[in-house]
């Protein structure tokens, strides 16, 4: 650090570990024989102790600004350099053929369905589980309401049940320790966050102990919703006897629904393009519709691949990685960046304005080799 008093006046400290993560301030005094800096504005959250990392970044260059300008070219990048799409969250069924579009599809260029896999059914959900059900629930078996065969299992919770009670169990008798995955439809009248309710696989009956305890994702309350989770510890679940759900987090009275509990091996699966004529797109609704009858046999009930274009995921912290190319963000930003330093510093502007033409073209030449893939259905135009 240079010695020189006041050197760094009017600079932005940038905290980056600690309780001080993310925290910025301006300096507003240096003293240079000690290399002690005083920080302007709120006090910090924590002091600063030894071994915390911190940046330091120039006065033109206010980090918020700059992570700002990052976002911003992220947000604006060409179709042709946002990153391609692999979306598998959704499962046909015979009762459907709409479908929503994830939020984050921007276009469509082929769907294929999942077709061969190996799998083995865990638990059918046909008739009302038996083996144990918690406080205040009652179990019963749904046959209106249902994604496959005769019926689902429903669970109607009172209010009573605790956080970390088991709804109920069912008595299976399973080696599942060359699967995979867990696989299975779940409705509930409540939406929930991720983890409010899991899966248990157990070698113990009533699901009492968890081999397996999975976390379901965030569920829309009134929407089936399917639902594939890895499995945490296959060599483990060479003896399960008993399947169950978990209730993680007291929410009060709710009513779920589970049905087709399957185990799947990952990549045994052959995936199969659905022909053009065969699905077709309402953007204004942004969904998408396939004909069981043009479909490959079996599309009526297989997991749907969506292959295309996605948005672009913005940054939020430091990061490692990033879906888009990273030379056209860069050259982006500083074109922006430089942009704004021009609207500040009038005797510089000219130079400014053309050092920010030339990054914009050299942001547009790191996309020269990305080209959009063909026959793709825009969602957003």
């Amino acid at each position: 650090m240079d010695a020189t008093d006041d050197y760094i006046n009017g600079w932005y400290w940038r905290g980056t570990s600690g309780t001080n993560d993310e925290e910025i301030r301006l300096i507003n005094d240096y003293v240079g024989s000690t290399t002690t800096g005083t920080l302007r504005g709120d006090v910090l959250a924590a002091t600063v102790a030894d071994g915390d990392t911190y940046e330091l970044w120039h006065r033109d260059l206010d980090p918020t600004r700059v992570h700002n300008a990052i976002n911003r070219a992220i947000r604006a990048i060409p179709r042709r350099g946002a990153p391609p799409l692999r979306d598998i969250s959704i499962h046909t069924s015979s009762a459907i053929n709409n479908f929503s579009i994830p939020t984050s599809v921007v276009g469509i260029n082929n769907i294929q369905v999942r077709l061969n896999q190996t799998e083995k059914v865990i638990e059918n959900c046909d008739s009302a589980w038996s083996e144990s059900s918690g406080t205040g629930v009652t179990v019963s078996a749904e046959t209106e309401d249902r994604r496959e065969g005769a019926a689902s299992n429903k669970f109607v919770l009172t209010g009573s049940a605790t956080a970390g009670d088991i709804i109920a169990s069912q008595k299976v008798s399973l080696d599942l320790s060359k699967f995979t995955h867990a696989e299975f439809w779940f409705k509930s009248t409540v939406t929930l966050t991720s983890g409010q309710v899991k899966l248990v696989l157990s070698t113990t009956a009533n699901a009492a102990t968890e081999t397996e305890l999975l976390s379901l994702p965030a569920i829309t309350a009134g929407t089936w919703t399917y639902v594939r989770l890895a499995l945490a510890n296959p060599l483990s679940d060479s003896a399960i006897i008993s399947v169950g759900f978990e209730y993680d987090v007291d929410i009060g009275a709710v009513t779920y629904q589970v049905d087709a509990i399957r185990g799947t091996v990952a990549n045994s699966e052959d995936w199969v393009s659905v022909h053009r004529n065969a699905w077709t797109v309402d953007k204004d609704a942004r969904t998408f519709s396939l004909d069981y009858n043009n479909a490959p046999s079996g599309s009526s009930y297989a997991l749907i691949k969506l292959l295309g274009v996605k948005k672009p995921t913005e940054l939020s912290a430091d990061a490692t990685s990033c879906d888009v190319e990273s030379e056209y963000i860069i050259n982006k930003a500083l074109a922006t960046l430089l942009r704004a330093r021009g609207d500040r510093r009038d005797g510089n502007r000219d130079a400014a304005y053309l050092e920010a033409d030339r990054y914009e073209a050299f942001a547009l030449n790191a996309l020269t080799g990305q080209q959009i893939p063909s026959g793709t259905v825009w969602i957003d135009d």
